[in-house]
């Protein structure tokens, strides 16, 4: 889009006591641009009123005048309008004269002459707006920017030391640290959590290489989110941009652990149900033998898990959205056990807690970390206890090889070769969908103990 009229008019004000002389300037100079516009004035007071009133791109100032000089002027000029370009024009020329005029931040210095110094007025005046222009230009666009970081992303600014020069009020509400509190200070000694983390190691390499980078992070409690960063080099340090992608990323969490379920479908149906299927199974067979139907309610409650677990399955396969409700570790832990059949292992629930989960999907866990501690540990006790940022459960059992502590976890990886190995594996995407973690360790007994972390509990 090319510029208006008024864009591309540079307005002149030209004060000198010579009115003839104001001419002389006025018609040389839109004979070289009729992009020049220029307005003469005869005093200083008038020069006021005009820059007061009208829009004044450049001034061009005689020195000697009535009343007030032109390096005065200039002076009283620069009060109110620093940037302003100012050519000081005069026919008398001294050392002492520019000196003073350079000092009061005259643009250019220029002696009366011959009428080729009027091509070189004309140079200098069009130079100097040209700058002054784009400088308004990218301060605008500059203030347009940080607008705009201000109304939606985190936004702030430090220099080649890491010192804070700039932290916009969305960065201010993440933190809890307000724009006051931080400018001028080292971003590293505001957050030491930060130092060795990827966004310390990104941002260095940023401010080395001068090439903008661009990431996702997890930013642990007590921020606990996700966020895009994009890092650009500038001439004075480095500008980050974040924006918080953590609703997105819990919901692409949630995808994929769909999609890591629905392409494990029949393994993951062949092992779920065929632990109640198993009770069901000896149950009716019990039934059968002894006549006492009392047993048929084991059978009832196995199917009624059996059909839980593939009406679960069946959601997952349509892409249900899950819905996160208050778990109670006892009543979670309890409800999982009665699904199990085990007559020589006994459970006990240390304590209770509530923390938000996936009712359904943590019965599961529950109920396959009793079955590996039953079937692959030998155990005879299982405990479920509290952890200060999540819950544990261990057994008495054989425990975990420590070789194998890490591999437990993959699917398909078990030491009973009668085993199909998806038991922990499914217990980990559980855990991972939640965005927790879990680790396999020693019990006190020697047994197995896994500690699921990452946990917010209510108090």
């Amino acid at each position: 889009m090319s510029p208006s009229p008024d864009e591309r008019s540079i307005h002149i004000l030209h004060i000198d006591d010579d009115p003839e002389l104001g001419d002389l300037v006025s018609t040389y100079l839109e004979r070289i641009d009729d992009r020049y516009a220029v307005v003469a004035k005869s005093v200083a007071r008038e020069g006021f009123e005009h820059l007061e009133n009208a829009s004044v791109d450049c001034i061009i100032c005689d020195y000697q005048m009535p009343g007030m000089n032109g390096i005065t002027f200039l002076r009283a000029v620069r009060e109110e309008y620093p940037n302003l370009p100012f050519f000081l024009f005069t026919g008398r020329g001294s050392e002492d004269i520019a000196s003073k005029a350079i000092d009061a931040g005259v643009t250019s210095y220029i002696q009366k002459g011959g009428t080729e110094v009027y091509k070189q007025l004309a140079n200098r005046i069009q130079h100097a707006v040209d700058r002054r222009r784009s400088a308004r230009q990218a301060q605008i666009t500059q203030e347009r920017l940080l607008e705009l970081y201000e109304q939606v992303n985190g936004f702030y600014l430090v220099d080649d030391e890491w010192t804070v020069q700039y932290w916009n009020h969305v960065m201010a509400e993440r933190t809890g640290k307000s724009a006051e509190a931080v400018l001028g200070e080292s971003l590293w000694e505001l957050f030491p959590e930060g130092v060795d983390t990827e966004a310390y190691d990104r941002y260095h390499e940023a401010m080395e290489t001068r090439e903008a980078i661009q990431f996702e992070t997890y930013v642990p409690s007590p921020h606990d989110r996700w966020l895009a960063v994009r890092a650009y080099p500038t001439d004075e340090g480095l500008s980050v941009h974040s924006r918080d992608i953590t609703e997105s990323k819990e919901q692409e969490n949630q995808l994929q652990y769909r999609n890591e379920l629905l392409e494990s479908f029949a393994s993951t149906v062949s092992h779920d149900l065929r632990n109640p299927l198993n009770v069901a199974e000896g149950n009716l067979q019990l039934a059968q033998d002894t006549g006492d139907f009392e047993y048929l309610e084991e059978v009832a409650q196995a199917h009624n898990r059996m059909r839980n677990l593939i009406d679960e399955l069946l959601h997952a396969a349509r892409g249900d959205d899950l819905e996160l409700s208050d778990i109670s570790l006892r009543e979670i832990a309890t409800q999982s056990w009665e699904t199990v059949t085990a007559d020589e292992t006994t459970l006990r629930v240390e304590d209770d807690v509530v923390f938000e989960g996936y009712e359904s999907q943590l019965q599961r866990l529950f109920e396959n970390l009793f079955w590996n501690a039953i079937e692959h540990g030998t155990a005879t006790q299982i405990r479920v206890g509290i952890l200060d940022d999540g819950f544990y459960v261990e057994d008495d059992g054989t425990g975990i090889p420590p070789e194998n502590r890490e591999t437990i976890f993959e699917s398909g990886f078990s030491t009973d070769s009668s085993s199909p190995g998806y038991g922990l594996s499914i217990v980990d995407g559980i855990v991972g969908v939640h965005n927790w973690t879990i680790t396999a360790e020693a019990s006190d007994e020697g047994g197995a103990r896994f500690e699921i972390r990452g946990v917010e509990l209510e108090s």
